[in-house]
């Protein structure tokens, strides 16, 4: 699996354009070439450019099971995506050793808030030296970061520093989680 990985790590630093011809393109005699560095390096809209390298792994993993591969799920956890990181509303409060986050937002926003922080908070400790609680509040969820040593003045910054959305970059899950999302092996938010 870790070899699989170091692939699709790898796959994500390459440009798609590198990788793949574009159909419709017009090639003329004498038309000049400043090589891949000039070409678009993302396959679109950011969500749409996600699936894309997603789709481009399970093609190259000879074992995919097709029969499981399941890029709605994906579609939908990328929304949610969306819908948190551009939709919600953050309340940041500083707390001894930490902050505390109360995310919120309309009814989809809402649901799409309690998909995400709650699990994202069970796999925060691993990210770092802080611990992390979740609880449901009405329109979201109210999120409790704190660092394990709450006299660490600089753990403490960093928490605060990265505020809601940075915590919830932390971790080096999310692109496994995505292709096992593709690959119909759950782990939904």
């Amino acid at each position: 699996m870790r070899g699989f990985l170091s692939f699709y790590f790898l796959l994500l630093a390459t440009p798609l354009a590198a990788q793949q011809h574009t159909p419709g393109m017009q090639h003329t005699p004498g038309m000049q070439h400043d090589g891949p560095a000039t070409a678009p390096s993302q396959a679109g809209q950011a969500a749409f450019a996600a699936i894309t390298q997603v789709v481009r792994v399970l093609e190259a993993d000879s074992s995919t099971d097709w029969s499981r591969v399941d890029l709605e799920a994906l579609r939908q956890h990328l929304i949610d995506m969306d819908l948190v990181t551009l939709r919600s509303r953050v309340r940041q409060q500083p707390v001894p050793g930490g902050l505390a986050m109360e995310v919120t937002g309309e009814e989809e926003v809402a649901g799409a808030i309690r998909r995400m922080v709650g699990m994202h908070a069970r796999v925060l400790p691993g990210a770092g030296p802080w611990r992390a609680t979740a609880s449901e509040i009405a329109d979201g969820m109210r999120l409790v970061v704190t660092a394990v040593e709450p006299a660490d003045a600089a753990v403490v910054a960093r928490i605060r520093g990265l505020g809601f959305i940075g915590m919830m970059t932390e971790g080096e899950h999310h692109a496994e989680h995505h292709l096992m999302l593709a690959r119909g092996m759950g782990m939904g938010h």
